[in-house]
């Protein structure tokens, strides 16, 4: 953009921001605040970051430990539960008298189900017994019972882990033999508890119960809100070993691998950031003092970017609403000082455009309470001076116009039509009397200063008018008028249908030497009252009714030298007392004549605008 546009610009705002006083005050005022208020935004945004971060790593903190409480109770109550066959007597000395026989199975059966049955959260439970090396089991998918004859199951390692165990017991990831995959979708399982019931003699195993937990116990430990906005959960044993990892991007070796180099040992709720990937991390991680249990979750550094970015708009946007406020508020107040100026300007105005009986309002004691005393008192002093000087002369120009108005007086012309009316009945010459009163009525009609007047005045007007044209025309004017029931009482501009019938005769009549048909038709249609004036003439072509319609549509039609005003006078009448709503439609074409339609709105509201007009 050139210089000197640039230049242009500013030196139009500024003498725009500079021509009133309100606008000074309120340009000083409201760059003041803005600054003000952007500075404490400022200082705002970079304290709420910082506390907002520390209250995001705390309230992360604070659930995990909770999630790690609640899971490791989980799993106490699941090892209490993995008991349950111990607490049985009658099954313990089955097991220990090492009966192999129908009612033991049934029995074992009876209690495997009972088990199954007594949490949602189980896939599987499977119940060994190494003296008979059978295996009963029950799952989700298979609600009977099914025995597995001769499985020798000591070699699996589970078996060792749970039998060498300090507490006889072992949790392993998922299920942990291939025969149990088999069986049973893997990502349906969650974890397997093994429970070995030992001997308390010889201190070897009886039996042993696996329990297989499905993704009820995951759900209810991981919940939908703590995997929000792309954050990755990991569960991991005192062993390291991985229960629980969300993350379909990161590979999980590795990641583990480096989460757990993050962590110390025992190391209780801490925080650090980690790069795996190119991805950028906050890890927040809880170490369980009791189990061991590691709960971890990274967080992407773009998630807790967009919440800063978050409060940013936030504060922004408070800041932007808080500056329009005030910016309002300055308003408010400028004007309320610049006001009583106003106010006294504006009687100034009319006090240059002749009218000394104005007043300014005294409010207040101030400099310019002062100032509309003083003007008040001068105003005073010309209006009777101009009293003085002009009253007489003022009164002679009246008195001459009141005289001028005498000798035009409507009244006269009335009286007289009729005084000739009657002499032209007494001379036998009845059409020249029915002329002259036509005459009369039209006159008077026209002169009267109704602006709306009914359908059926309107009417009984182009009766009295047409009577002139037909004695003009003779045979030639044929003229058909047809009112609808419940129009005639319908209000519409005064003249309205005369000039429509007038542009009739004009363009039809007048330039053809054939005789004429007009049909003046009053009916409601959609809403609408419609009056239609259509005639049998020459028509227009394409070319002149485009042109017409342009001119109805010409706002500017005033300023422009043409002749032909009486359409675009009633349709500039019709847009100002009904707005929008009224308009008037013409189809015409060589030779087939020319239909005009006025259509009005069925309200009242031309009567409001009119009587405004």
């Amino acid at each position: 953009m050139p210089m000197n546009t640039i230049r242009n610009l500013y030196q139009k705002s500024y003498r725009f921001l500079t021509r009133k006083l309100a606008n000074k005050l309120i340009l000083i005022f409201s760059f003041t605040v803005s600054l003000f208020i952007i500075a404490l935004i400022f200082i705002s945004y970079n304290r709420t970051t910082d506390t907002l971060i520390k209250d995001f790593i705390d309230n992360n903190k604070s659930i995990l430990k909770l999630v790690n409480q609640n899971f490791e109770n989980d799993i106490e109550q699941i090892d209490e539960f993995s008991l349950t066959p111990r607490q049985d007597a009658q099954l313990m000395t089955r097991l220990t008298l090492e009966e192999d026989d129908y009612d033991s199975e049934k029995y074992i059966e009876t209690q495997l189900r009972n088990m199954f049955y007594s949490r949602k959260d189980i896939e599987e439970i499977r119940f060994y017994i190494p003296s008979s090396m059978n295996v009963y089991y029950i799952s989700r998918s298979n609600a009977n019972i099914g025995v597995d004859r001769r499985v020798d199951i000591r070699k699996e390692p589970w078996y060792q882990k749970a039998t060498e165990g300090k507490y006889f017991r072992h949790i392993d990831p998922k299920l942990g033999s291939k025969a149990d995959k088999q069986d049973l979708k893997e990502e349906k399982i969650f974890f397997t508890f093994y429970r070995a019931l030992i001997n308390i003699q010889d201190q070897q195993p009886l039996g042993m119960v696996s329990i297989s937990f499905n993704n009820t116990l995951l759900k209810k430990t991981i919940k939908d809100e703590y995997l929000e906005n792309g954050a990755i959960m990991c569960i991991l044993d005192k062993e390291n070993n991985l229960f629980y990892f969300n993350s379909p991007v990161l590979e999980k070796n590795q990641a583990i691998q480096e989460l757990l180099n993050g962590i110390k040992e025992n190391a209780g709720t801490g925080n650090f950031k980690i790069r795996i990937n190119k991805f950028d991390y906050l890890t927040v991680f809880d170490v369980s003092e009791n189990s061991g249990w590691k709960m971890i979750k990274l967080i992407p550094l773009d998630a807790i970017s967009e919440k800063i970015r978050e409060t940013r708009d936030l504060s922004l946007f408070a800041g932007v609403i808080f500056v329009f406020l005030l910016i309002v508020l300055i308003m408010l107040v400028s004007n309320a000082i610049t006001v009583p100026l106003k106010r006294l300007s504006r009687q100034m105005d009319k006090v240059g455009g002749g009218n000394f009986a104005v007043q300014a309002e005294i409010k207040g004691n101030d400099e310019i309470a002062r100032l509309a005393q003083k003007f008040n008192s001068m105003v005073t002093q010309i209006n009777d001076l101009v009293n003085e000087n002009y009253l007489a002369e003022i009164n002679e120009k009246t008195a001459r116009l009141k005289a001028l108005e005498a000798q035009i007086n409507p009244h006269f012309l009335y009286n007289s039509l009729q005084a000739i009316a009657t002499k032209a009945v007494m001379g036998g010459m009845k059409d020249i009397s029915k002329m002259i009163e036509a005459l009369a009525y039209n006159l008077r009609y026209c002169i009267k200063e109704e602006e709306l007047v009914t359908v059926s005045k309107e009417m009984k007007h182009i009766n009295n008018y047409l009577i002139l044209h037909k004695a003009r025309f003779d045979d030639r004017l044929t003229v058909e008028i047809s009112v609808q029931e419940g129009t005639g009482d319908v209000q519409i501009p005064k003249l309205s249908v005369h000039t429509l019938v007038e542009n009739s005769i004009k363009h039809g009549l007048e330039t053809m030497t054939e005789s004429i048909l007009i049909k003046i038709h009053a009916y409601f249609e959609n809403e609408h009252t419609i009056i239609e004036v259509s005639d049998d003439g020459p028509g227009m072509a394409n070319e002149r009714l485009q042109q017409v319609i342009r001119d109805l549509e010409d706002q500017n039609w005033l300023d422009k030298a043409n002749e032909s005003i009486g359409l675009k006078n009633l349709n500039a009448r019709l847009k100002l007392m009904y707005g929008n709503e009224a308009n008037i439609d013409i189809t015409s074409g060589p030779g087939l004549g020319t239909v005009m339609k006025m259509i009005l709105p069925q309200n009242n509201q031309g009567t409001d605008k009119a009587a405004n007009a």
